[in-house]
């Protein structure tokens, strides 16, 4: 008799990590007409999350932030 097996849960992938060298950045999801509204987002202690799709946003290491215009 076959051992039962145990059932397979759907993980959620991990949320996107993107390295910038600013630290003022827009995040808009990316998906182009599925993505989000444009949110501008202020690096804190090099690191800032979009509330909308979680990308997180990471200062590059060795990099001195300089801000966006």
């Amino acid at each position: 008799m076959a051992e039962p097996q145990e059932p397979q849960i759907a993980t959620p992938d991990a949320p996107e990590t993107i390295e910038v060298d600013t630290d003022q950045v827009a995040c808009d999801g990316g998906g182009g007409a599925l993505g989000h509204p444009r949110v501008f987002l202020t690096l804190v202690d090099g690191v800032a999350e979009c509330g909308y799709c979680d990308r997180r946003y990471v200062l590059q290491p060795g990099v001195k932030p300089r801000h966006a215009h």
